[in-house]
């Protein structure tokens, strides 16, 4: 009859089957630092991505919008919030004349109604294809050819297809493609050609929902790009003093970047001082209870040493109960995290309140990967001195310690 010899790994196994609770604990302190080393990193890079995108999709040098809407504008681009505000024709004509400006492109902006006359309350954006920079060369790449009257491309966020229609102020539009997503407001957006825009916006009128003298005329954003040479702030004095009277504005892409890029480096230096913190905590909790354990385990690891096992094996022992543990955890953590951060990354995104922009499979990989070999480092670092104490013990030591 042949004799079965427990491995390290086996003996590891049942001594953690033997304690569960302590099991439970170590692996929850192991699960909880995974957590938030996967979501935080996930996080950091999405914001990133978001930013980067943000940056790309803007295009302009500046935006001329009317007075007291700025807040309004920013919600509309980085977060699809619903908006409508309008220049006097007029008033647009000027300013895209104005000094200092070498292209310029009118947009429109309609907050849809959450009525039966539309589909979803959502931001439609008119633009002019014949002068527009800004959307127009990123909406190439769903459109083999421009956008004609009536049809809307939409977000990625919109849950419509292209070829079906959606109904906006009684009037059904066919969607004509769908944009890949971006991580700004665009995600939640539906756009369309000027003309169109200023037949919807007559038709929200009608019903009450806006108010304007010249449908024909009006403007909410005026894309600027600037001549070559002409300073951004100057550029944004002389459009505050010239039309002061007529309440127009100016928001600098860079200062809008700026802002959120501050925003998000406080964000991130707090996820990395709590990942740090979290890191520290869990290392030495973990080290005291392994260590606490060993001092009760003395006797157990000096009847191993009787039986003839090897001061090495001792410590393999001990280094696979934290194998186990830390595997445990992180995979645990990690799981926990896929859970939560897909199932509800709408949700995620809107209480994060910044361009947000997922990763690739493979970036997101990469960050789980990396999240869980540094949780099996942390248990190892954990455990190493109370390895190195029971391997540097003699037999003899170990067994009146335990009496």
């Amino acid at each position: 009859m042949r004799e079965h010899t427990f491995s390290s790994f086996d003996i590891a196994l049942e001594n953690l089957r033997r304690k569960p609770f302590r099991t439970f604990c170590m692996t929850a302190f192991v699960a909880l630092l995974a957590f938030v080393l996967s979501g935080g990193s996930l996080l950091a890079v999405s914001l990133l991505n978001g930013i980067s995108s943000m940056s790309r999709r803007l295009g302009a040098d500046a935006l001329l919008v009317p007075g007291g809407y700025e807040r309004r504008v920013e919600g509309a681009l980085l977060r699809g919030e619903p908006s409508a505000f309008y220049l006097d024709g007029e008033v647009a004509q000027k300013l895209m004349r104005a000094k200092g400006v070498a292209q310029a492109s009118p947009q429109l902006f309609i907050a849809t109604m959450d009525s039966a006359h539309c589909a979803f309350p959502v931001q439609l954006i008119g633009y002019a294809p014949e002068s527009d920079f800004v959307i127009a060369p990123w909406l190439k790449g769903q459109l083999s050819e421009g956008l004609q009257d009536g049809e809307i491309v939409i977000g990625s966020s919109i849950d419509a297809k292209a070829g079906t229609k959606l109904r906006f102020f009684s009037t059904d539009y066919r969607v004509r493609a769908q944009l890949e997503r971006t991580g700004m407001g665009f995600d939640t957006t539906v756009f369309f050609n000027m003309k169109t825009a200023r037949d919807t916006l007559k038709e929200c009128i009608r019903y009450g929902g806006a108010q304007v003298a010249d449908a024909e005329r009006a403007v909410s954003v005026i894309t600027v790009d600037l001549a070559e040479g002409v300073d951004p702030s100057a550029f944004s004095r002389n459009i505050r003093n010239r039309f002061r009277e007529e309440g127009a504005e100016v928001i600098l892409t860079k200062s809008l970047i700026s802002n959120v890029t501050r925003g998000l480096n406080a964000l991130l230096t707090f996820i990395a001082a709590l990942a740090l913190i979290l890191w520290a905590l869990a290392v030495g909790v973990l080290a005291i209870l392994f260590a606490v354990t060993l001092n009760e385990r003395k006797r157990e690891f000096g009847i191993y040493r009787a039986l003839g096992s090897t001061r090495k094996k001792l410590v393999h022992i001990v280094l696979s109960e934290s194998a186990v543990i830390s595997l445990g955890g992180a995979l645990v953590g990690i799981a926990l995290l896929c859970l939560l951060a897909f199932s509800f990354a709408p949700l995620i995104r809107l209480t994060v309140d910044m361009p947000s922009l997922q990763p690739s499979a493979g970036t997101i990989a990469l960050l789980l990967g990396l999240s869980l070999t540094v949780s099996l480092l942390t248990g190892a670092l954990a455990s190493s001195y109370s390895a190195a104490v029971i391997g540097k013990l003699a037999t003899s030591a170990i067994l009146r310690e335990g009496e």
